[in-house]
């Protein structure tokens, strides 16, 4: 990703912090954070309990990051912009709870899932909360703008989500199979985010629309990156065990195109270890050597910065120095963190 002459100066960085990409937003953040905490206000105590859990849980906030940051870029953070950060992260993790109880995982990020922590039924009942909790804040606030954005992305995480079970355990899926669930679970709602941000400081609709494809590049890569992990990231820094996504059945970029460039015979083999599930049992070191020789983590790598490269050419749309800086580094964030 190339930079811009017009860029303040900033310490040179190889992998920016979310701290370092939040400084334009600092005190923005911290509102942010407290209306968050708001949310979790109950008188049904589990929901206060649920709450503390999650926010151990689930750190980067990555999400409200950017909503803040394209906020700001045009012009101010408003009341709406820290409301629609609020309600995205609710929604955001409304969906990894279901995620955690529809797979059983029992950790993520080193801490217990709410259905291990609980139960299922808590699991369960506890996102449907988040989601309505989420769209009682917008109603309330007459948030109709933000509300179409939301209700749209909600609806297409739900078909991703359905998508994705159907497609569980398929070693033929496409290339074009996989983008097109991961643009549903991830990159809609980040595409909505951004969008939002640039609406509630007053953007005009071709800032909108460059802010909304933005978002849908940086969700695409954030999660091609996620998705690389699962092959290359170390169990004590990603807080979850290797290889949980294949074995819940999840098919991604690094093992399509492995299968799509591996040798017959290769593949043939690789294709019996996975459907006999004898990765479970001593040879997960097998399929990450697959995966790494036959080029599909250096071309999920590769797709990820082109995509990448794609959402930093929309920020010329971004008249906020500062903001931009920032928006760029949240790229270089999204490609190259280790977790």
């Amino acid at each position: 990703m190339t930079g811009n002459g017009q860029s303040r100066e900033r310490t040179q960085i190889e992998e920016p912090t979310l701290e370092t990409i939040r400084g334009p937003i600092t005190e923005a953040f911290e509102h942010f954070q407290e209306r968050l905490d708001e949310a979790f206000f109950c008188d049904v105590h589990l929901v206060g309990a649920v709450g503390a859990h999650l926010h151990r849980a689930f750190g980067k906030r990555f999400r409200p990051t950017l909503l803040l940051l394209t906020s700001k870029a045009f012009g101010s953070v408003t009341e709406e912009s820290l409301l629609g950060a609020v309600v995205v992260e609710l929604i955001h993790t409304a969906t990894l709870i279901h995620d955690d109880s529809i797979d059983k995982s029992l950790v993520r990020r080193s801490l217990p899932t709410v259905n291990s922590a609980w139960s299922n039924d808590v699991a369960i009942l506890m996102g449907d909360y988040l989601y309505s909790k989420a769209f009682s804040i917008l109603v309330r606030n007459r948030m109709y703008g933000a509300m179409d954005l939301l209700a749209e992305a909600t609806h297409r995480m739900s078909q991703g989500e359905l998508r994705q079970i159907e497609q569980k355990n398929r070693l033929d899926l496409t290339e074009a199979e996989y983008m097109r669930v991961i643009e549903e679970k991830t990159a809609c709602l980040m595409s909505a985010g951004c969008e939002l941000g640039a609406l509630a400081a007053g953007g005009d609709a071709g800032a909108l629309r460059a802010l909304g494809r933005f978002g849908h590049a940086v969700g695409l890569a954030f999660q091609i990156t996620d998705d690389i992990f699962d092959y290359l990231g170390a169990e004590s820094v990603m807080g979850k065990a290797m290889g949980s996504d294949l074995d819940g059945g999840k098919i991604t970029l690094p093992l399509i195109n492995a299968l799509r460039n591996a040798p017959d015979r290769d593949r043939r083999a690789m294709v019996d270890l996975i459907r006999n599930q004898e990765f479970r049992n001593g040879h997960w070191a097998d399929v990450v050597r697959f995966v790494t020789e036959n080029g599909g983590v250096s071309y999920s790598q590769a797709r990820s910065m082109e995509l990448a490269d794609r959402a930093e050419s929309e920020l010329k749309h971004v008249p906020d120095t500062d903001a931009r800086e920032s928006l760029r580094d949240a790229l270089r964030y999204a490609v190259t963190r280790h977790r």
